[in-house]
């Protein structure tokens, strides 16, 4: 997922530059001061519809099972990104991972499977790290929908 989270991250980032370019036009050069206060993050209330669609299908070689179609939505972007994503039920391949990601199940379940080990299954509610260099599968059951937290490049 993170290749392909990266790629909707830069539409998304170019998206908020160009959003940030037409508030400076209204308001002048000058951007407003705020301070930082704590955001409450409800990736339940997001409709699906609402979520962005521009996001790349997986590739077909690492789609063991299911149709890549799936949508996200940023929800923070600093020093780290947050973000819901949610897919249909799918089954990939991951070949050495190339981020660290937590995600925390909202919805549905996830069932991860390191080469060599045991599957392990996060459902509503639970949380796992995986971690930069996972080699396994991934797999997405039900009206999956995650949050993930991602460490900017």
């Amino acid at each position: 997922m993170g290749s392909n989270v990266r790629r909707a991250r830069k539409v998304a980032g170019g998206l908020f530059a160009v959003a940030i370019l037409a508030v400076q036009a209204v308001i002048g050069d000058s951007p407003i001061e705020r301070p930082p206060t704590p955001m409450r993050l409800e990736p339940g209330a997001v409709n699906y519809s609402d979520m962005e669609s521009d996001m790349p299908p997986w590739p077909e070689e690492q789609i063991l099972a299911g149709h890549s179609e799936h949508r996200y939505k940023y929800l923070y972007s600093g020093d780290i990104d947050v973000a819901i994503y949610q897919a249909k039920p799918m089954v990939l391949r991951i070949d050495n991972y190339d981020i660290d990601e937590f995600v925390l199940v909202v919805s549905g379940a996830l069932i991860l499977t390191a080469d060599g080990g045991a599957p392990q299954k996060f459902e509503a509610g639970e949380s796992v790290l995986v971690p930069k260099g996972f080699t396994g599968t991934w797999e997405m059951q039900g009206e999956f929908r995650e949050l993930v937290v991602m460490m900017r490049e």
